[in-house]
């Protein structure tokens, strides 16, 4: 069977220019805003929150300070990029493409068979874009395709062709990745299962006033519930920094009731309550650590547990679940983290302090420490890796 029938092209050609370009070249820049401008120009009724971030994340103002931040003289791309991107963020394949345009390079980014509205929608974006005259050149440096996963023999052959793989998914899709070869001068970055761990102080819960309480709780479900907490930077456990017992307990109460207002909002549907109601017995005859759950309908489950190990992060926490723990010290959190944490969320504590627990305690995990609502802000360091300078070359 021909490559042609196998593939679905959604957006550019299946040729691709390996000419690299310098990082942050103007041309890019250009079209990457063009894109953000279309985005942002839709009605909001037909843009969902994480297509808005993307368009917000990709307007020149942003651009211009990510190449202050990461542009390097003297250096270029390394060619063509191919990427596999996640099913569970429907959008990380277009986070994806943007930051490795912006190295410099060419992308075939291979997207889920299971394609979310946001994602086609994304891409009818793109491919409109493209028709224009002036991104002529830009529409021989992207291949947006889906394939069946099981057509290994075009992943061997786009990861024959690639300078880079970059492979976002869960540990078996990048131990199956991994097992392709690549050409000998090849670069890889692979990006695993991860989970994240939130941390507040209860005092300064109790210190908000009302619309500030509603306000950090609608971040801290920006945070979890716009991605099914699927996220590898979605927060799994809740823990409370406290003086007493008391103001932990008030603090907990406030702080939970407003993101259940706040989870009116989300779109439960039956499959979820079902695999959310799943996990949660699971999760009770299992783990005797588990001392009360508490809910608010079947949109936040809140499981209180009476101490953290390293196996308390991977508990399968999905659609409002959550793990919550009062710690007796300040830095109980730690005990939580092995290499797959990724994201510390905070509020109330100085980022400063928790930086120092993470060095101080030599943790094997922890790569980035943000405050509430920027869980899901992408950057060019990701999971502690520069992706600018990993996807292009400098010449010395």
């Amino acid at each position: 069977m021909k490559d042609e029938t196998r593939i679905l092209s959604l957006v550019g050609s299946l040729s691709l220019d390996a000419t690299p370009t310098e990082p942050f070249a103007e041309e890019t820049i250009e079209f990457l805003t063009a894109l953000s401008e279309r985005i942002r120009s839709l009605p909001r009724a037909d843009a969902s929150e994480e297509l808005r971030a993307l368009g917000f994340w990709l307007r020149r103002a942003h651009l211009a300070d990510l190449k202050e931040r990461y542009g390097r003289s003297g250096s270029l791309g390394l060619g063509i990029t191919f990427h596999i991107a996640p099913s569970n963020v429907p959008l990380m394949f277009l986070y994806s493409c943007a930051i490795a345009l912006l190295a410099g390079n060419s992308c075939r980014v291979r997207v889920s068979g299971r394609r979310t509205e946001e994602c086609e929608k994304a891409c009818r974006l793109l491919a409109d874009l493209l028709r224009e005259s002036r991104f002529t050149d830009m529409k021989k440096r992207i291949h947006i395709l889906a394939y069946d996963r099981s057509c290994t023999d075009l992943t061997e052959q786009f990861s024959r062709e690639c300078d880079a793989r970059i492979i976002w998914g869960g540990d078996r899709t990048v131990e199956e990745i991994r097992r392709i070869p690549l050409k000998s001068s090849a670069a890889e970055l692979a990006f695993p299962d991860r989970t994240s761990i939130a941390v507040l102080d209860a005092g300064a819960i109790m210190a908000l006033e009302k619309e500030e309480c509603r306000n950090l709780a609608g971040r801290f479900y920006n945070d979890t519930y716009a991605m099914d907490q699927n996220a590898c930077s979605c927060p799994r456990i809740v823990c409370w920094k406290e003086t007493d017992e008391t103001t932990g307990r008030l603090a907990s109460g406030r702080f939970w009731n407003a993101v259940a207002a706040a989870s009116k909002r989300y779109a439960l549907s039956e499959i979820k309550v079902s695999r959310k109601y799943g996990s949660l017995w699971e999760c009770a005859g299992l783990h005797p650590e588990i001392q009360t759950l508490r809910h608010w309908d079947n949109r936040l489950y809140v499981m209180e547990v009476s101490s953290l190990s390293e196996k308390t992060a991977a508990w399968p926490m999905q659609f409002g679940s959550f793990l919550e723990y009062h710690m007796r010290n300040e830095d109980d959190w730690t005990h939580a983290v092995t290499e797959k944490v990724q994201t510390l969320t905070f509020f109330g504590i100085p980022r400063e302090e928790l930086l120092k627990q993470t060095l101080c305690n030599r943790l094997r995990g922890i790569h980035r420490i943000v405050p509430f609502g920027q869980a899901l802000s992408m950057d060019l360091i990701w999971d502690g890796k520069d992706l600018i300078q990993s996807l292009s070359r400098t010449i010395g």
